[in-house]
């Protein structure tokens, strides 16, 4: 399906009786909703009102569930805290 984008605002026909007229704002972009507004889409165009512009349909987006597995616990043994304990001084040597 075709997509125009308004350059220049211009006022034309908002319904196909053409009842109703409103602005067509800058940088607004159409789709036409019926041949009535091809037709005037086509017309903006001729006379350098609007471009037509490419809608590109957005790519489908894929989910992917995963689960989340805790590493295999080891147990460990709980750290010590504080100060180290002092180690008694070695017994002297007696020499005989």
């Amino acid at each position: 399906m075709k997509s125009y984008k308004v350059i220049v605002p211009k006022p034309a026909a908002k319904n196909e009786a053409g009842t109703e007229v409103d602005l067509y704002a800058a940088d607004e972009v159409v789709t036409p909703s019926g041949e009535w507004q091809e037709k005037l889409m086509e017309a903006f165009v001729e006379n350098g009102w609007a471009m037509e512009v490419k809608t590109v349909q957005p790519e489908e987006t894929v989910v992917v569930q995963a689960e989340i597995k805790a590493e295999d616990e080891v147990p460990t043994a709980p750290k010590k805290r504080g100060r180290p304990k002092k180690k008694p001084d070695p017994a002297p040597e007696v020499e005989e």
